[in-house]
């Protein structure tokens, strides 16, 4: 009946046809969404598990979840670290779950979730802020966190080598040379080497290991401190994944851009675990500015009981990077922006970190979260002395050789008497360097409660936190004139600081009605002091170490409040607060006398007290149009006083008060969602208009280190004729300084001019702008998004703005002073998400910064040391992320 065997054949086939769409008829796709049950926001990365058949799958970067059913699965189970475990039961019917929301556990730290919501605003902080999702920071593949802040309505990026890991950052007019005027935090932990004596960004985690940023304003802002002021912003970085997971990104560009991620970490029953490594290498945009860093991290999130939970982090940074504080005079800018003859200038640092917090329920109204946190960070910046030399001369002072070998690139070309070139100094035939060795060691614990009661029928939330921090600073100088190439030298400064500070605050939410009311209150207490080991180590009558301290004490209350009111979809908000930059190393060891300031003489107190601002803020955030229209307006107002430091020698001596007030807008706008085809586009505007009030400005640099041109120079006689009674300007007579009295000046008095005060307000100069302060900053953009496919492109454009008090238009020969020039700059990028072998991730990415490569002038960042920064110089980078 079956001949040759194919009876059989075709029954087995037939039977095989049969068993196969039985499967598939047994088999269900479900799908769905994971969110934050408080808030909505999706959760990326949450596992999904069915059972009994134990297939599992994680959320997608929007929550999103796709999983095939078997007949027998009956319950539908989502885990997420952090998150209370919930299970949900299947029917048969069963194939879009919708939304499934997660309650956060009361043992959940705050400061390390991360969210996939599409908000730009993180709505458990009252007032406004700003946040940069996942998905956002993994389209733009940044280089730098200076890249990813840009973006952010209210922050100004001062710019420096391109990718410097030294980030300069201002927010709502502070001034921005290593974001000394922003409190820069990790996972809720102030980041900065000394955060009160000497705030300087020297460290900054690298980008590749932010999974969100989030940038604070407003009255809440003094649960943060020191520096509250203006803004601060918060590096989030990744939590332990809740399935056992491998990641490897790889990445590659221009100029030997390497970057690499390695990471492996899971969820094992109520125990996270996550280890990071990243190294990076780049060779820079100019000449002689390589990058090389490597940072390792590991962390441990448990959840130890029903009610206690405990985070432990540890990480490591180690940078080896040629970084010269010198760069441009406007002739080299115009000639070759990527020349830097400093080829002996290196930066080297390591810093260790270690966070600790517990946090304990006694009850579901009560909670104590423990933190302990220290660091220890040491730095070494060697840099070649320079001098500033007439084009025309370079080959004469450095010699046929040294030309011959950095300076090429001038031969054939014409000079004029202001073409100027920065050069290594030459002396009795020697380049010499410096070398700025600073050692860092802070530590600190956190105790903060956190109770719900009830205030005038209503529920109520209070807060508390006190802090004990302790910071040691080492200063020393060392000087080295046997070669460019010298590590070791004389020491010229020791300086010794130490500082201890009690702060805290008590804040608490009342809901009356619709209305919340949020007062909020800070305070500090400062005890620090400072040494001079060097000149103490002269004095062979010392009776013990604690001689020749100089100390200095205060404290600071600083009040909020905030009131926030429903309003629609969204809601009204608005507050005032003092801020308060922590008086540090730079001024924190003067003394103040009827509004001036000098060094204090000796036995007499230093009595130099915060920088202080009231702030304003009224604004709207929420979403318009069924959700079409997400975003917030802002309007502010800083009004700052006791401002002595701005730019780099640019002081108050009588003590300064500046006003800055603007807009804040950021839309993210659907403009289609249909087929699984999506369109976005996003805008972050800010305007700002700053206004310098009162106070006496002395510029120690505009007439001892600054080459001025002859365009610097009328400007300088105009604005001088213009507001006589506005400047103090000293001469040389050859028998010593003196105030020149005439009623106008001339260019022959210019060449003898020694100083110039200025006198600000009503009386002196009253239009006065602050520096970095451009009244325009945009970011546009254009996302779409289709299956694994999401594409876009931003247009960064950045008004013109001075660069220092004085407010010069034009440009120095050197390069030191004059406005910089606006200007725009275009990114893009390309990612395609797909599967490999239907269990590792992949995602390709192509990523061009600044495609347009034009190249602009951004920042005089160290002015009279440095002349000008360029920037926009294109980078193309592409790579792949695994996840496995």
């Amino acid at each position: 009946m079956y001949r040759n065997g194919k009876g059989p054949l075709v029954l087995w086939g037939f039977m095989l046809f049969f068993l196969m769409g039985a499967s598939a008829q047994a088999q269900e796709r479900i799908i769905g969404k994971i969110v934050d049950a408080d808030n909505g926001q999706p959760l990326l990365g949450a596992q999904v598990l069915l059972v009994p058949s134990n297939k599992g799958t994680i959320t997608d970067d929007f929550g999103r979840f796709s999983i095939l059913k078997n007949g027998g699965d009956h319950t539908l189970i989502v885990k997420y670290l952090g998150y209370q475990e919930k299970q949900v039961s299947l029917s048969s019917s069963d194939v879009d779950m919708g939304v499934i929301g997660l309650t956060r556990s009361n043992t959940t730290l705050d400061e390390v979730i991360v969210s996939a919501s599409a908000k730009n605003f993180k709505s458990e902080f009252v007032g406004s802020n700003y946040r940069i999702n996942p998905v956002a920071l993994k389209n733009m593949n940044p280089l730098n966190t200076e890249e990813v802040l840009r973006t952010v309505p209210g922050v100004n990026i001062v710019g420096d080598m391109g990718l410097s890991n030294r980030p300069n950052i201002s927010i709502r007019g502070s001034w921005g040379r290593r974001s000394k005027k922003v409190l820069l935090m990790e996972d809720g932990t102030p980041s900065a080497p000394a955060p009160y004596i000497a705030p300087g960004a020297y460290y900054n985690p690298v980008s590749d290991r932010i999974t969100s940023v989030e940038v604070y304003k407003g009255a809440d802002l003094l649960k943060y401190g020191p520096n509250n002021m203006y803004g601060a912003v918060n590096y989030i970085t990744a939590l332990p994944p809740q399935k056992p997971t491998l990641r490897l990104k790889l990445t590659g560009g221009q100029r030997n851009y390497t970057s690499g991620l390695f990471s492996y970490g899971g969820t094992w029953k109520n125990i996270g675990g996550l280890v990071e490594g990243v190294y990076k290498k780049f060779d820079g945009f100019i000449d002689n500015s390589s990058v090389e860093v490597l940072n390792l991290n590991a962390k441990i999130f448990a959840q130890l009981s029903d009610d206690q939970s405990l985070y432990f982090k540890v990480s490591g940074q180690f940078e080896d990077n040629q970084a010269s504080l010198s760069s441009q005079t406007p002739f080299t800018f115009e000639a070759d922006p990527t020349q830097n003859p400093l080829d002996a200038d290196q930066f080297t640092m390591r810093r260790y970190g270690v966070d600790i917090i517990h946090k304990w329920l006694p009850n579901e109204d009560l909670s104590f979260t423990t933190k302990v946190y220290a660091s220890d960070f040491e730095r070494d910046w060697w840099r070649q002395v320079t001098a500033k030399v007439r084009a025309s001369e370079v080959q004469n002072y450095v010699g046929d050789e040294i030309f011959a070998d950095r300076y090429r690139y001038l031969q054939g070309r014409s000079f004029d008497d202001e073409d100027y070139v920065i050069v290594g100094r030459i002396l009795n035939g020697r380049e010499s360097t410096t070398d700025s060795r600073w050692i860092y060691r802070v530590s600190g614990i956190k105790e903060t409660i956190k109770a719900k009661w009830e205030a005038f029928n209503a529920p109520s939330e209070f807060e508390a936190g006190i802090n004990l921090h302790r910071e040691t600073f080492k200063d020393v100088f060392l000087e080295a004139d046997s070669s460019r190439w010298a590590r070791s030298g004389r020491t010229t400064t020791d300086l010794w600081y130490r500082l201890w500070s009690a702060n805290g605050y008590v804040r608490n939410e009342f809901h009356l009605g619709d209305l919340g009311v949020v007062p909020i209150l800070r305070f500090e207490h400062v005890d620090m002091y400072r040494q001079n080991l060097l000149v103490l180590a002269q004095d062979p009558d010392l009776q013990g170490t604690s001689e020749g301290r100089e100390p200095s004490v205060y404290n600071q209350f600083l009040p909020g409040i905030t009131l926030d009111y429903p309003l629609g979809s969204g809601e009204l908000y608005g507050s005032v607060y003092q801020g308060m930059i922590a008086p540090s190393k730079v001024f924190g060891f003067l003394v103040e006398q009827d509004g001036v300031v000098t060094n204090p003489l000796a036995g007499q107190s230093i009595n130099m007290e915060p920088e202080l601002s009231w702030n304003k803020e009224l604004g709207w955030r929420g979403s318009l149009w069924a959700n079409r229209v997400q975003g917030q307006l802002t309007y502010f107002h800083n009004a700052s006083r006791n401002f002595y430091a701005g730019g780099r020698n640019e002081v108050f001596n009588e003590l300064g008060k500046i006003n800055v007030q603007g807009v804040e807008m950021a839309l993210d706008t659907e403009l289609f969602n249909g087929k699984g085809h999506q369109l976005h586009f996003l805008a972050n505007v800010t305007y700002i208009h700053s206004k310098v009030m009162e106070g006496k400005l002395e510029d120690k640099d505009l007439f001892s280190q600054v080459v001025h041109g002859t365009d610097t120079q009328n400007e300088y006689i105009e604005k001088v004729n213009g507001n006589r009674n506005a400047y103090d300007v000293y001469v040389d007579t050859g028998s010593g300084e003196t105030l020149l009295t005439d009623a106008a000046i001339d260019t022959a008095d210019f060449p003898n001019i020694t100083k110039s005060v200025i006198k600000f307000g009503d009386d002196g100069l009253s239009d006065a702008e602050a520096p970095y302060t451009p009244k325009v900053n945009l970011s546009l953009g254009l996302n779409y998004d289709w299956k694994g496919l999401s594409s876009g492109f931003n247009v960064h454009h950045v008004g013109k703005q001075f660069t220092e008090f004085h407010n010069f238009v034009s440009e120095s020969a050197d390069g030191a002073i004059g406005q910089l020039p606006s200007f725009t700059t275009i990114d893009a990028f390309v990612n395609y998400d797909f599967t490999i072998a239907n269990s590792v991730e992949a995602t390709v990415f192509v990523n061009g910064k600044n495609i347009t490569d034009e190249v602009y002038r951004a920042s005089r960042l160290n002015r009279a040391t440095s002349g000008v920064f360029a920037g926009g110089f294109r980078q193309i980078i592409f790579g792949i992320n695994l996840k496995m």
